[in-house]
């Protein structure tokens, strides 16, 4: 507990360094998401988001001025400039609105709202893909292109997150000594470990995390993303297994001696990942009664 206070106290972004780059970002589009949200309503109040908007100008500006836009700045000069052309009338938007314009090559060709006719897409069986996951324990010799793995990351990052702020990171791991070494210190690896030849450490980033309110967001986001993960990872054909990393503050201590894991970084889990074999033995793991689990109000 005390481990997790010290955590978010030294490396949470509640500092707001508008200065660090990294911090910033988070702080852009923390802003520019509400600016978005007020764009995507159909009875919007059109003078809803002007304070939002002249913070998101003064974030901005840091980045003018240490011209070093991170990707999210560039967003935020997209999103900025679209939502003062909806105020233009107003004199105050008007101004805001030119003052962007000597930036506007800044700017990313990606954010703001988007129409869409229909933002479902049916699976044509749905309960075969969800109930034919399972936690695969060991795999086949065949390896992982990075390309595919990282063609499952770009979908698992479609995970929603509070304020799109998006703070994961993920390590991969390939050396078989690193490996061993990092299962080692996990607990729940024991028979297969030493065959998995593929590891990843999902993290959640705390520099993201500002109020004492969202002292265990990052576990929140970080776990939604890393189901998003497994998931994606399942829809391509790559097996996986969670490995949990509820450890004390020593053994998380020693992983990031043996790894060079960002300290900011919190460790979500591990997740082995393969190609699973022809034929597996997997653990039936029966679910609950949707009875024990449900109530409606």
């Amino acid at each position: 507990m005390f481990y997790d206070f010290f955590r978010f106290t030294r490396y949470g972004g509640w500092r707001q360094n508008m200065r660090n780059k990294q911090e910033r970002n988070y702080a852009s589009v923390r802003v520019y998401h509400s600016l978005e949200k007020s764009l995507s309503l159909t009875e919007r109040n059109p003078s809803a988001g002007g304070k939002n908007a002249k913070l998101l100008k003064a974030i901005l500006d840091r980045a003018k001025e240490a011209n070093d836009y991170g990707f999210q700045d560039r967003v935020a000069l997209k999103v900025l400039s679209d939502f003062t052309a909806q105020i233009v009338d107003k004199g105050e938007g008007m101004k805001l609105h030119r003052e962007l314009q000597h930036i506007s090559d800044e700017a990313s060709k990606e954010g703001g709202i988007l129409e869409i006719k229909n933002s479902t897409l049916n699976l044509e069986n749905p309960e075969e893909f969800f109930l034919g996951r399972h936690s695969i324990r060991e795999f086949s010799d065949l390896g992982i292109k990075d390309t595919e793995l990282k063609r499952a990351i770009h979908m698992a990052m479609k995970a929603p997150s509070v304020c799109n702020r998006q703070a994961w990171y993920i390590y991969d791991l390939e050396n078989p000594e690193v490996i061993s070494a990092a299962l080692s210190l996990q607990n729940g690896n024991r028979g297969f470990g030493h065959k998995v030849k593929r590891l990843l450490i999902i993290c959640s980033d705390l520099k993201a995390f500002v109020s004492y309110k969202e002292r265990y967001q990052h576990w929140i986001d970080g776990g939604i993303f890393s189901m998003s993960m497994i998931l994606a990872l399942h829809s391509i054909g790559i097996g996986s297994c969670c490995l949990n990393w509820s450890q004390d503050a020593a053994t998380d201590l020693k992983l990031r001696k043996l790894l060079p894991i960002n300290p900011e970084h919190s460790v979500i889990m591990m997740l082995a990942i393969g190609y699973p074999n022809d034929t597996s033995k997997v653990c039936q793991s029966p679910r609950r009664p949707i009875e024990e689990i449900y109530t409606k109000l």
